[in-house]
């Protein structure tokens, strides 16, 4: 009866496509915490693993080591090498290297296979058996350094396993113009929500999160290339001024460091700001008579107001809110409340 065998098949087609149509779209995946570890020891304290409780944090991007130009040996060299202690139970590692951009300028074309190459020996050593499934690199590329830093990217790709991802940093200025910064060839990105004031003008209020120059990158929805995972700043340093130019920052540095009557609160400027009253020594720097400290910080409302921001960012496969960074110190001026309002800001 080959009429009726084609009014079932109508129908069972009929009933596939009712079932499609009502079947409920699967939940978006759930944007998880994560933290960057940026010291060169990881060996995490108590308070440092109580944050990682506390918050179900299982993601560490870790830095496993620096890698700048050596002006005397003509070749990139690894710095700030990564020295294994404890090594949180359960967490799930992305090796994380940064590159400097003058790498870049100095590093002929032909030996850009090398140093992909050496990297991922480099990391293989540095972490016997760690198999990571991301692998992620943080280079402030410019226009002169794109094309060689791209075709590193594609180089490593070529020497890791197939399962590894690799994903790379990228600034808000980068996010914001893909056609004229390029988009690199990884495949995910990590959006860096910090860093994006002037850090050497004196009349700089916060170099660190400055949330007017931030709105200007944020004010339209931009669809990336790539999918984007967010960070934001925790973390605070004072920068160090002398005569009107900026010559060091001291990283951890809040009020309590710098007492009277060795410093003085400037008067002459909006910023957060101490001058020093006699020649002195702070944390093994050597102070000048005169010399201006810009204390830079990130408090919680200001962290909340960014990650209010970040919600124009498409969340389109969006896995990660990370944080910069892991140090007990550091966290000290924050709550557990903090850090998860900032996930909670960013849900529509």
């Amino acid at each position: 009866m080959p009429g009726f065998r084609l009014l079932l098949l109508w129908v069972s087609l009929s009933l596939s496509a009712l079932a499609a149509c009502t079947r409920p779209a699967p939940a978006p995946a759930r944007t998880e915490l994560a933290f960057y570890h940026w010291q060169t020891t990881l060996d995490l304290n108590a308070t440092e693993q109580a944050w990682l409780d506390t918050l179900a944090v299982r993601r560490l991007y870790v830095k496993f080591f620096d890698v700048d130009w050596d002006d005397s040996r003509r070749q990139p060299t690894p710095q700030a090498v990564l020295q294994r202690g404890v090594t949180p139970p359960g967490a799930d590692i992305v090796p994380t290297i940064f590159l400097t951009n003058r790498t870049f300028q100095q590093l002929p074309a032909a030996e850009i296979p090398q140093l992909a190459s050496r990297i991922a020996t480099k990391i293989a050593e540095l972490w016997p058996g760690l198999q990571p499934t991301e692998i992620q690199l943080d280079c402030d590329w410019t226009a002169t350094t794109r094309a060689a830093y791209f075709s590193f990217l594609q180089q490593l790709r070529t020497v890791l396993p197939a399962a590894t991802r690799l994903s790379a940093t990228i600034r808000l200025h980068q996010y914001r113009y893909p056609h004229q910064t390029g988009v690199p060839p990884v495949d995910r990105g990590m959006l860096m929500c910090y860093n994006m004031g002037d850090l050497a003008d004196p009349a700089e209020t916060n170099s660190i999160l400055n949330l007017a120059r931030t709105r200007p990158y944020l004010a339209t929805a931009t669809t990336y290339p790539l999918p984007l995972d967010l960070a934001l700043p925790l973390f605070r340093w004072g920068v160090l001024f002398r005569e009107g130019r900026m010559i060091k920052l001291i990283n951890g540095l809040t009020a309590t460091d710098l007492p009277p009557p060795a410093f003085t609160p400037c008067t002459d400027t909006t910023t957060t700001c101490f001058r020093a009253r006699t020649p002195t020594y702070l944390q093994g720097y050597y102070l000048y008579q005169g010399d201006e400290i810009r204390l830079e910080a990130v408090p919680p409302a200001t962290l909340h107001a960014a990650a209010q921001l970040l919600r124009q960012v498409p969340p389109g496969g969006r896995r990660y809110l990370s944080f910069y960074h892991l140090d007990s110190a550091m966290l000290a001026p924050f709550t557990y409340p903090d850090v998860a309002t900032c996930l909670k800001l960013l849900e529509p």
